[in-house]
Order: C-alpha cells, then sequence, then structure tokens
C-alpha cells in the first residue's frame, strides 16, 4: 500500500507544480529583494507625499529669518529624522524580503530533494517486498539468542537491582531484535543498526533511518516480524524509562541503593549466580514464542482478506493476528501508564495519587499491560502450531509438527507462567501500600470502586521482591 501510495504521489501533476511554485517563488522573491535592496541603498523609497514634504519643510527653512534660527534647527532635524526612518524601513524590508526569498528557495530544493528519496525508496520497496515471503528465514543459534539473555543480567554482579531491570529490558530487546534481523535479512531488508554504527556519530541517523525504512516495509508483510518488534519495542522503551527514573529522580536512586543493601548484607556477590542464572532461564523461555511463529509462520502478513466465516484455518489465522496485535497493545498499554504517571507526578507531586487519565481504567495499567502482552505472545505461539497442523497434508495429521514444536512450548509457557507470578504478587504488593497510603481519602475508594485491578495474586502485606519487577509505577 505504501508502494502505491507513493508512486501515485510521483505520477500526480500537482508535486512538480507544487515543487516549480516554491522554486519559482524562491527567485521572484530574491529578484525583488535585491531591486527593492538596491534601491534602498541607492536612494531611499520615498513616497510623493514624503518628498514633497520633505522639500516643502527645506524650502521653508531657507526663507526663514535669523532671529528664528531655533525653529529653523529643529525643521532641519525633523527633516533628517524623517530621512534616516525611511531608509532603515526600507533596508529592513529588503532584508525581510531576501530571507523570504531564501526561505521559499530552499523549500522547492528540499522538496526536489525529498521526492527524489521518496522515489527511490518506492522502487527499493517495490522489488524487496515481493521477495518477503520467498527466502526461508534462518533463525540465529540458540547460542547467541542465550548470550543476548545473559549478558544482560550479569549487571546483577555490579548491582543487584540492576540483573532485574536493564538486564530484564536489555535481554528482551537484545534477543528479539537478533531474532528481527534474521527476519528482515531473509527478506532482503537487512537493518542498518549495529554496534559498529553507534561507535560513529556520523552514521547513526542514516542508519536510523534505513532502519526505520526496512521496518516500515517488513512489518506490514511479516506477522513474525511484529511479533519480534513488539518484544524489542518492549525491551527498548523499559531501559528507557529506567535510565529517566534514575538520572531524573533521587528517591529512586535511594531505592535501589537499600536493595544494594540487602544483598550485599546476604554475603558476596558471587551468591548472587543462582537467582541471575534463573533470571536468564525465565528471559529466554518469554523469547521462546517468538521462536516459534518465525519458524512456522514466516510467508504470513498481517493483513487479512477473508472473515471470521471461512472455515477452521481462516478462523486460526485471524486468532493468531489478533494475538500478536494484542501482545502489542498490552506493552503499549504499559508504557502510557507509566508515562501517565510519571508526567501526573512531576506536574501535581511525589506523594500525589494519580487517578486520571489511563489510571481511571486501569489501577496499574503496566503491570496488567505486561499480563497481557506476554500471555498474548504465549497463546500466538500455541496458535502457530494449531494453524501449521491443521494446513499439513501428511499422513500423521500434523502430529509430529506439535511433537517437534513441544519444547519451545513447554519453555514459552514457563515463561508466561513465571512473569505473571512475578506481575501477580508486584500487584498485590502495591495494592497494599496504596490502600496503606490512601486508604482513608474519599477519592482513592471512589476510584477503587471505578476502576480493574489487573491480575492479582493473593493478599500479601508488601511486595516480597521488591527486586524482581522495578518496572514499577511507584
Amino acid at each position: 500500500e505504501e508502494v502505491c501510495i507513493i508512486s501515485s504521489m510521483m505520477k500526480s501533476p500537482l508535486v512538480p507544480l507544487v515543487s516549480c511554485l516554491f522554486v519559482w517563488g524562491g527567485i521572484s522573491s530574491s529578484a525583488a529583494a535585491f531591486s527593492h535592496g538596491a534601491t534602498s541603498f541607492i536612494s531611499p523609497a520615498v513616497s510623493v507625499s514624503q518628498q514633497h514634504e520633505i522639500i516643502s519643510r527645506r524650502g521653508a527653512v531657507h526663507h526663514f529669518s535669523g532671529k528664528r534660527t531655533n525653529e529653523l534647527c529643529k525643521l532641519r532635524m525633523t527633516s533628517t529624522m524623517v530621512e534616516n526612518d525611511i531608509t532603515i524601513k526600507s533596508r529592513r524590508h529588503a532584508l525581510g524580503s531576501r530571507r523570504l526569498a531564501t526561505a521559499l528557495a530552499g523549500a522547492g530544493i528540499f522538496l526536489c530533494t525529498l521526492l527524489k528519496s521518496n522515489a527511490a525508496i518506492a522502487k527499493t520497496a517495490a522489488v524487496t517486498t515481493v521477495s518477503t515471503a520467498a527466502a526461508p528465514v534462518l533463525l540465529p543459534p540458540m547460542h547467541k539468542i542465550l548470550l543476548a539473555c545473559l549478558l544482560p543480567t550479569l549487571l546483577g554482579f555490579y548491582k543487584s537491582e540492576y540483573g532485574v531491570s536493564y538486564g530484564y529490558g536489555t535481554a528482551m530487546a537484545a534477543s528479539s531484535y537478533l531474532i528481527l534481523a534474521s527476519i528482515s535479512q531473509s527478506a532482503g531488508l537487512p537493518l542498518a543498526l549495529s554496534f559498529a554504527s553507534f561507535t560513529k556519530p556520523a552514521a547513526i541517523l542514516s542508519s536510523l533511518t534505513a532502519t526505520v525504512n526496512s521496518l516500515r516495509t517488513l512489518l506490514p508483510a511479516s506477522l513474525p516480524a511484529v511479533h519480534a518488534f513488539a518484544l524489542f519495542f518492549y525491551g527498548t522503551r523499559l531501559d528507557l524509562f529506567l535510565l529517566y527514573r534514575e538520572l531524573c529522580l533521587p528517591r529512586f536512586r535511594a531505592m535501589r541503593e537499600r536493595i544494594e543493601d540487602r544483598a550485599k548484607k546476604q554475603g558476596s556477590r558471587l551468591k548472587r549466580t543462582p537467582f541471575l542464572l534463573s533470571c536468564t532461564f525465565l528471559y529466554f523461555c518469554m523469547v521462546c514464542p517468538v521462536l516459534v511463529t518465525t519458524k512456522l509462520c514466516e510467508g504470513m502478513s498481517m493483513s487479512c482478506a477473508v472473515g471470521l466465516g471461512g472455515g477452521l484455518v481462516s478462523f486460526l489465522e485471524q486468532s493468531l493476528r489478533l494475538s500478536v496485535i494484542l501482545a502489542l497493545s498490552g506493552f503499549l498499554l504499559g508504557a502510557v501508564g507509566d508515562l501517565n504517571k510519571s508526567i501526573g507526578k512531576m506536574l501535581k507531586g511525589e506523594d500525589t495519587l494519580i487517578t486520571g487519565g489511563i489510571f481511571r481504567f486501569f489501577r496499574h495499567p503496566n503491570y496488567t499491560g505486561e499480563v497481557i502482552g506476554w500471555s498474548s505472545s504465549c497463546l500466538a505461539a500455541f496458535l502457530a502450531v494449531a494453524l501449521k497442523a491443521v494446513t499439513d497434508t501428511s499422513s500423521n495429521g500434523g502430529l509430529h509438527i506439535w511433537k517437534s514444536m513441544a519444547g519451545f512450548l513447554s519453555l514459552s509457557v514457563m515463561g508466561v507462567t513465571g512473569i505473571s507470578f512475578v506481575l501477580g504478587t508486584a500487584t498485590a504488593g502495591l495494592e497494599f501500600r496504596q490502600q496503606e497510603k490512601y486508604g482513608d481519602s474519599e477519592e482513592y475508594k471512589q476510584w477503587v470502586k471505578k476502576s480493574w485491578v489487573g491480575f492479582k495474586m493473593g493478599k500479601q502485606k508488601k511486595a516480597e521482591s521488591e527486586n524482581i519487577q522495578e518496572t514499577t509505577e511507584e
């Protein structure tokens, strides 16, 4: 669709017309500014009435007698000031005209350049979109994905809280990016982002632009790419939010230090190894659904041409697309919740109870959004296997597909179960703290009646693992 839109734009007669108007306007304004500026500097642009006024005043000066010396001087000064004022205004007008001319000419040149670049993008997209589903996707080796989950988690040896905050977000972003890069490479749209591109400041902008253009073409044509992008978005957004909190909010730095002090009291840093390895395993399990959809749905796009009444295959296809969209929507809900609360507390104070915006409907939108996102991601893996088994034409009716994917499906269930437990217990702890802090206010009571708590585990009185999930609203 984007290729068709760009192509139609390039064929429209209005585009070159607008571009020519911009350039012509710049040239004509430049000529006007030049002629007007030359006139203003050689002889000021004085109107006929103003010239008559100056001549009459000068003539009156010569007819005054010597006894009116003071009035003569005043008239001379007045005539000089009028001439100077007219000269200044003319020069300012000429300068403004030249600036307008420069802006119009620059806009025309920019528009022409943009059209040329859009034409090149359209040609590239037209060629590569056709081959999106042609080449098989070569998944990255498992040891690379495991390393992408392990290495960020090792930050927990430096600061205990980092293993489950920055380690969590970076593991999700890095592992999903490896999968997304493999999908884009097989589609002929390689992502330009790499570690080398960030070591050269001049290449960062061009790499980002090329990556965005590749994603704009790839995502509508590939369901696995959207699934991987959802996790990449979540991890990147989480890291940026955590960095903002640490740099701008002193109370979160103090909380991190309290967590670190408790960790140090438990012994040496090496004692954190079992916990960090278990976190690594959990992160890998959470990425497994993307591996399943990438392996089984490599030729499936996000566009659907058949309604829900097209039989079992159509139902499974639509459900699979919906589950991927729900995964991305859940992560977006969490992002909106964090942004809503950060802005609210910044404007109204750190101790303010935020009940507006998205919090009118969800009391803990970031926890609720994550549970929706990870549950939908796991569901997408099961739907992908079911769809592949139904469309399989072998004699065993697709049973071998379920057997081959059983390991990944089991890990996917373990991942969503583990993270849901963490989020559920964190929700219960945050509920208790809010009730303890705001429970006596009428605003809190009305808010609790009208909003949804989300997915909560038990009725604990405090968060048992304050250092497990630090993406919180508190």
